[in-house]
């Protein structure tokens, strides 16, 4: 079954980052609450923007985030500031992005202790963006994953990032992700993936549409950690009918379900 991560809390966000300088916690505790309602499992807080005031607003987030029976998934390019996360949480978290960097991964892994984190394998290589190839993605992954499993990291803690690219830089980078997707799951069949499926559109107009079909498709190739805003209906309606559609929500309960608390709204005259 896939895992839902609600994206709202983002500072590349103009006025989500306005929100966050001011510390507006009760505007936080609002959008909290509401993802997990929509069926957010995880709450990604991405506040890289705020620079020396990052971790101070993590913090309270993270707080608002396990009281409200929710976990935090946090993303920072500051692997000091992932170590104070991760030793500050008390349920499961998730952090990165973590590129395949010796350097930074040890860092990481040797202040984790016995706490329980997942780590997101960022396969990107920062020297060649250029070469974004399925083939390519599929060393850096196999590098990386032989890497953390010689450290004591268990398969269930990685999750690989194929990493989405926006179809505004290139009209085939959706069809890269889905392609390196699909090599994931069939080379690394017990390492979970997580994409933000968010990232593809930017830049476009109506996000939603293109949203809402990519998942789908993503879901077909097993993607297994879904980032997105689940306020936006029509991606959850993509979700569950694609979820019903290839035999993977038993006795269709999830969508009977939203049936019932989304009456279908008839056509004139029908």
């Amino acid at each position: 079954m896939i895992t839902l991560v609600g994206n709202v809390l983002n500072s590349n966000n103009k006025k989500v980052l306005d929100k966050m300088h001011k510390m507006d916690f009760e505007y936080v505790r609002r959008e909290v609450i509401a993802q997990i309602e929509d069926g957010a499992e995880f709450i990604e807080l991405n506040a890289v923007s705020l620079l020396d005031n990052e971790f101070p607003f993590l913090k309270e987030a993270i707080r608002i985030i396990e009281s409200s029976g929710s976990k935090a998934l946090v993303r920072s390019n500051n692997a000091y500031t992932l170590v104070q996360v991760i030793n500050l949480v008390k349920k499961e978290v998730v952090v990165g992005d973590v590129e395949f960097n010796i350097e930074k991964i040890d860092f990481i892994l040797d202040n984790i202790k016995d706490k329980n984190v997942k780590i997101i394998a960022s396969i990107r290589d920062p020297k060649d963006e250029d070469d974004v190839s399925p083939e390519k993605s599929l060393l850096i992954a196999q590098r990386y994953i032989d890497y953390l499993l010689d450290r004591g990291i268990k398969r269930s803690n990685i999750l690989l990032d194929p990493v989405v690219r926006p179809l505004e830089q290139h009209n085939e980078n959706g069809k890269i992700f889905l392609n390196t997707l699909e090599l994931f799951k069939l080379d690394f069949p017990q390492v979970k993936t997580i994409a933000n499926l968010a990232a593809l559109s930017e830049g476009l107009p109506m996000r939603w549409l293109i949203s809402s079909n990519f998942v789908s498709l993503a879901i077909e190739k097993g993607l297994d950690y879904i980032v997105l805003d689940v306020m936006e209906k029509p991606i959850i309606e993509s979700i569950i009918t694609t979820l019903t559609i290839i035999g993977k929500d038993k006795n269709m309960q999830s969508y009977l379900r939203f049936c019932r608390n989304n009456r279908e709204s008839r056509r004139k005259g029908a």
